[in-house]
C-alpha cells in the first residue's frame, strides 16, 4: 500500500480498536498448500508499518508438510537458503477474534517475490485462474458448503478419537440427520461459531446436523468475490477448531474420521455471470449449453483433479459409494446427490453446478482453482458431458483414481490443467504431496507388527 491508499484501512483499524477496547496484539495469517494457517503475533502498533510497507515471512512456509515439517526433495526452504517473501495485507480480512485469553486484531496476508505473486501460494493460484475468466468478461459466483465433526477432546487408550457428548444431556451424540434437537443441544457452541463468523464478516446461511454423530454443516451465502469466499472458508475452519477448544471439544475437518461414520465433504456451487450480471449458465427455464459443457469439462478433468479434492491418504477413505453420498463415478445429473456434479433445482433461472466430490480436508483455494479450471476447459473445448444419471450411482468408476498415488499420476499427466494452473505449480504440488506421503509412510504402526511380525 502507499500512503494515499493505506489511510482508509487504518481508519478501519482505529474503529475496531475503539470498539474493542484493550486490544494490544495483532495476528497475521496466511494459508499454505495443505490449507493450514501460518503466521505470527505482533504488537498491534505494527499494523501501521505493515499497511505501508508490508512484512517478511519465509517463503518456504507454503510447502511444509501437514504437521509443519520440511519435506525431502523440496527445493524451497532447503536448497534456496530459505529466503523471505514479501507479504502485504488483504484489507477486507481485517477482523477481531475473541476466543483466546483476550481479544486480538486479525488480518490475512498474501505474498510476492521479486514484485511477482509467489506462484505456489494457493491464493495466488486461484487469482491466476480468475484472471482467465476476466479475459472472457466472465465472473464466477460461488458458494461453499462445509461439513465438520465435533469430537471429545481426548482419545481412547489406543489413540482413537471419541464421539462427543451432548452438552445438555451428557449422552453421546447420535447420528440423526437434520435433527432440530441436535442443533438445539449443541446451540452454545454453534451460537459461538456464528458470533465469531459475524465478527470476522463471514455471512453464514443454513445450519444443519448431518448424518454422523457429532457432525454438522454450516453453509455460506453465494459470493461474487471468489477470493473472499475462499478466504472465509479457510477462516471458518479456524473458527470451528478454536471455538470447539473453548468449549472442551475438538473440531475437525478430516475427510473420514471413522470408517463407520460418514465423511466430511466440501461442496461448491458455481455459476458464471457476464459483465452485465447475466447468468450465462441460464437459458430461461432450462440450463444453457455452456453449463453442460462446463460439466463436461469437470468430468473430463475429474481424474486429474482428485489429488486436489482429496489431498491426503485419509481423504480416499471417504470414497466408498452407497448412502455415504461421496461420489465415486464420472457422472452428473439433475437433483441427484449421488453423482459427482449435480445441477440443483434452479429457482428464477439460477442455474449452477454443484461439485460434490471434494472432502472437507481440501485446501479451499486449490479446490476452487481446479474446479474452475475444469469448467473453463469444458467451455473452451465444448465437451459433451454425456447423459445425466437420474438414479442413484453407487458403483466405483474404474477410470477414477481412488488412491493418492494414482491421483497424483493423473494430475501430472494432464496438459489442460497444467496450461490453466501453470506447469511449475502443478509439478511442485505433486512433488510436495508425494514427499508428504513418503514421510507419512515412514512409520510402523502396531497393526504392522500384528500382521507381519
Amino acid at each position: 500500500m502507499n500512503k494515499k491508499s493505506d489511510q482508509p484501512f487504518l481508519t478501519k483499524v482505529e474503529s475496531l480498536l475503539n470498539k474493542h477496547a484493550g486490544i494490544d496484539e495483532l495476528e497475521v495469517l496466511c494459508v499454505d498448500l495443505c490449507g493450514h494457517f501460518f503466521g505470527k503475533r505482533y504488537p498491534v502498533e505494527k499494523i501501521k508499518s505493515f499497511a505501508r510497507d508490508g512484512l517478511a515471512l519465509p517463503m518456504s512456509m507454503f510447502v511444509l508438510s501437514t504437521v509443519g515439517e520440511a519435506l525431502d526433495g523440496i527445493y524451497y526452504g532447503v536448497d534456496d537458503g530459505d529466503p523471505d517473501a514479501h507479504f502485504h495485507i488483504i484489507e477486507d480480512s481485517l477482523a477481531v477474534n475473541t476466543w483466546g485469553s483476550k481479544p486480538r486484531l486479525q488480518v490475512m496476508v498474501t505474498s510476492t517475490n521479486d514484485n511477482k505473486p509467489v506462484y505456489f501460494e494457493p491464493r495466488n493460484v486461484l487469482e491466476r485462474v480468475l484472471k482467465q475468466f476476466e479475459k472472457k468478461n466472465w465472473r464466477p459466483m460461488v458458494a461453499f458448503e462445509l461439513e465438520f465433526y465435533l469430537f471429545a477432546p481426548d482419545r481412547d487408550d489406543n489413540g482413537i478419537i471419541k464421539i462427543v457428548r451432548n452438552p445438555k444431556t451428557g449422552q453421546l451424540d447420535t447420528p440423526m440427520v437434520l435433527s432440530s434437537s441436535r442443533i438445539s443441544d449443541f446451540e452454545v457452541i454453534i451460537d459461538d461459531i456464528i458470533d465469531a463468523c459475524k465478527l470476522q464478516n463471514i455471512e453464514t446461511g443454513a445450519i444443519s446436523s448431518e448424518m454422523g454423530a457429532g457432525q454438522y454443516e454450516i453453509n455460506f451465502n453465494h459470493h461474487h468475490d471468489v477470493l473472499r469466499a475462499a478466504d472465509e472458508t479457510c477462516l471458518f475452519k479456524r473458527i470451528v477448531m478454536e471455538i470447539a477448544k473453548k468449549h472442551g471439544m475438538m473440531g475437525s475437518f478430516i475427510a473420514k474420521p471413522m470408517l463407520e461414520q460418514p465423511g466430511n465433504g466440501l461442496h461448491m456451487h458455481i455459476s458464471l455471470v457476464d459483465k452485465r450480471g447475466n447468468n450465462i449458465f441460464a437459458a430461461g427455464d432450462k440450463p444453457h449449453q455452456r453449463l453442460l459443457h462446463a460439466i463436461g469439462g469437470l468430468i473430463d478433468s475429474m481424474p486429474a483433479a482428485m489429488s486436489f479434492w482429496a489431498p491426503n491418504i485419509n481423504s480416499f477413505r471417504r470414497y466408498v459409494g452407497g448412502t455415504n453420498c461421496a461420489p465415486v463415478s464420472l457422472t452428473w445429473g439433475n437433483e441427484n446427490r449421488t453423482v459427482a456434479f449435480r445441477i440443483p433445482l434452479a429457482k428464477d433461472g439460477a442455474w449452477r453446478v454443484e461439485n460434490r466430490v471434494p472432502g472437507a480436508d481440501t485446501n479451499p483455494y486449490l479446490a476452487m482453482s481446479i474446479t474452475l479450471a475444469g469448467i473453463l476447459h469444458g467451455i473452451d473445448q465444448k465437451i459433451d458431458p454425456g447423459k445425466p444419471y437420474n438414479q442413484a450411482v453407487n458403483g466405483r468408476d474404474e477410470n477414477l483414481p481412488l488412491s493418492l498415488a494414482a491421483a497424483l499420476g493423473a494430475t501430472i499427466g494432464n496438459e489442460a490443467l497444467m496450461t490453466i494452473l501453470g506447469r511449475d505449480f502443478i509439478e511442485l504440488y505433486c512433488q510436495q504431496r508425494e514427499a508428504e506421503t513418503m514421510a507419512f509412510e515412514q512409520y510402523i504402526s502396531a497393526r504392522e507388527y500384528d500382521w507381519y511380525l
